[in-house]
């Protein structure tokens, strides 16, 4: 794609006014284009800031309410409410964390704006003592000698081995990255994480010379160095997976019953203690493990949609709305009230911007699906 006025592309790209295809080549233009990729971060940033300063009359609760209250029992909500919705941005909450997409998080409630002033992942050192990661460059001391820990930015964390030694004794750091935010860590071996919102990892500050081990809650991608030496595992809350050098994606949040393992190159060796089983995955295959049955499934993956969290989209193909719910709760962080329990059944397609507004997103869904929805505070109330 050539590209003859860049600020101006990414300021349509950030608007949403280009096409799909136009937003598709200026996804290939971007990846091509090391130097855009600053100018990108850059102008999310003031484009956010811009948003920020958009001003929303503050909810009247009661009013409101019984609003809710009264279109409930005719069995229908329109978008009316729309008016006392506030939606705001999150500048500097978690910035950015790769290449893609480098726009903090924002945040659709003006009740939710005081306590999400101050959202920052947090480092957690061996001693205990908690780092936070906010919007700038910091050298972090750790307890060993043989490593340097810098914080490049608000979304960007790396660990570089001074010596080729192994400490006498292995320390933990963990990283935990609250909702709303994501962020991306360089272990001392070289790989790559990339954390999604809600998630937290425990890792060596110095990996040993003959294993590698981490553990995982919640979601990340994983570029992982090989090392014929040192096999890398990484434990989730039911299960235990092996490679040598590899990229896979993990989701294995506490408040879901499955954990879904998806390989993109190279392979991997699944342990499921509880249910005594193994499985090897290969390329583009993805799989699916119910930690109360023991249902293990292999299905073929999409890798677009897996990664989507990654490159900055929210992609939900033939998904429950309650399933599109869980993961926009994550990123704007809010509470989600469906009215009637079949709601969370109904499927539906989902292909946007990861940092457009919630308010956007429902927009889209209200208009084209047939459901209906209401603020009050910080919920969400879901009709039709």
């Amino acid at each position: 794609m050539n590209i003859s006025d860049p600020k101006q592309q990414i300021q349509d790209y950030l608007a949403g006014q280009m096409s799909p295809e136009e937003e598709k080549q200026f996804d290939s233009w971007l990846k091509q284009n090391p130097e855009s990729q600053k100018l990108f971060k850059q102008s999310a940033k003031d484009y956010q800031a811009i948003r920020w300063t958009e001003q929303w009359d503050k909810p009247d609760e009661k009013q409101a309410y019984a609003q809710l209250q009264q279109r409930l029992h005719k069995h229908r909500l329109y978008s009316g409410l729309w008016k006392y919705a506030a939606l705001f941005f999150l500048l500097l909450g978690c910035g950015i964390f790769f290449w893609q997409r480098h726009i903090p998080q924002p945040l659709p409630l003006a009740s939710v704006e005081s306590r999400a002033n101050h959202k920052f992942p947090t480092l957690t050192l061996s001693n205990g003592r908690q780092v936070l990661l906010a919007d700038t460059l910091q050298i972090i001391k750790g307890s060993s000698s043989k490593v340097n820990i810098l914080q490049h930015d608000s979304g960007s964390l790396s660990y570089t081995p001074i010596r080729d030694t192994v400490p006498i004794k292995i320390t933990y750091h963990t990283l935990t990255v609250p909702k709303g935010c994501e962020f991306s860590l360089t272990l001392s071996d070289g790989s790559h994480v990339w954390l999604n919102a809600g998630s937290k990892l425990k890792y060596p500050e110095v990996f040993a010379d003959d294993h590698r081990e981490v553990y995982l809650e919640g979601e990340a991608y994983f570029e992982v160095t090989r090392n014929e030496q040192a096999s890398f595992s990484v434990h989730t809350r039911d299960m235990n997976l092996q490679v040598l050098g590899t990229s896979f994606n993990i989701k294995a949040y506490p408040d879901e019953t499955e954990t879904v393992t998806t390989l993109l190159s190279g392979s991997i060796e699944q342990h499921y203690p509880s249910s005594r089983q193994t499985l090897r995955l290969l390329p583009s295959q993805q799989s699916h493990f119910d930690c109360h049955t023991g249902n293990l499934q292999i299905l073929e993956a999409d890798p677009e949609e897996v990664l989507a969290w990654k490159n900055g989209k929210f992609i939900a193909r033939d998904k429950t709305l309650e399933e599109i719910f869980r993961e926009l709760t994550r990123w704007y962080d809010f509470e989600v009230v469906f009215t009637r329990p079949a709601l969370r059944q109904l499927r539906f397609h989902l292909h946007t911007n990861r940092y457009a507004s919630i308010r956007e997103i429902l927009d889209n869904l209200q208009s084209t699906n047939g459901i209906h929805f209401s603020y009050i505070g910080n919920k969400i109330y879901i009709s039709q």
